[in-house]
């Protein structure tokens, strides 16, 4: 493969990496903090590549027509954008409430008279070690829709580094109709007391809803 052709796959990676970090597409691939890191190593990429072509003394015409196929999955990367991870990945990983870290000190009634924003994951735990919190109050849930046998739920995905580490965590939802699988949802309601307590148990809270109103998918998918 000569120099530029190395070049340009060299670029070809860097302007994928760029396009995912200079928009919001990261997101549906890594969490926040490696916005940056993602478009410092693009823009070095592609420097890399110019450097490469200007700097050439020499142009080893020896290039396999097979290596130029390299290009094709950095082409199909950078024009196809996948969705963020949905309902197969919820069904396989749901409700590891072992891996949401919630400080016990900070851990304290949630306002009455008010609807409590709550993330899914928080909502898992509360009722899971902490149900005191949940009780008689009003809390919003926003999520995508997941279906089995026994209902629907309002789910979410969350991850610590990257999609690859991604956990869901899914609250049943009683008193409405189901929406499509995967439409976003935002639910508002109360926790059925006794429902998703003990670490470990195998049935997810319910939430007795009062509201459910579609919603688009945020810029965030992942909590």
């Amino acid at each position: 493969m000569n120099r530029n052709a190395q070049a340009v796959v060299l670029a070809a990676i860097g302007a994928v990496a760029l396009r995912v970090g200079v928009t919001d597409e990261y997101a549906r691939y890594v969490n926040d903090w490696m916005k940056w890191p993602l478009v410092v190593s693009g823009a070095a990429m592609v420097a890399l590549a110019f450097l490469a072509v200007f700097s050439s003394r020499y142009d080893d015409s020896d290039s396999s027509r097979a290596v130029w196929a390299l290009l094709l999955p950095v082409v199909v990367a950078f024009v196809v954008q996948p969705p963020a991870l949905g309902a197969y990945v919820a069904e396989r990983r749901a409700n590891d409430v072992a891996a949401v870290q919630i400080d016990k000190a900070a851990v304290a009634a949630l306002p009455a008279g008010q609807v409590n924003d709550l993330l899914v994951s928080e909502f898992v735990a509360y009722a899971s070690a902490y149900p005191e919190v949940l009780t008689e109050r009003e809390v919003r849930l926003v999520g995508f829709a997941t279906h089995d046998g026994d209902g629907w739920y309002v789910t979410r995905l969350s991850i610590s580094c990257c999609a690859a580490d991604a956990l869901a965590f899914r609250v049943r939802v009683d008193g409405a109709d189901a929406p499509a699988d995967e439409q976003w949802v935002e639910v508002v309601g109360s926790w059925v007391s006794g429902t998703g307590e003990g670490v470990g148990a195998t049935d997810p809270p319910v939430l007795a809803a009062t509201a459910v109103t579609p919603v688009q998918e945020p810029k965030r998918p992942y909590e």
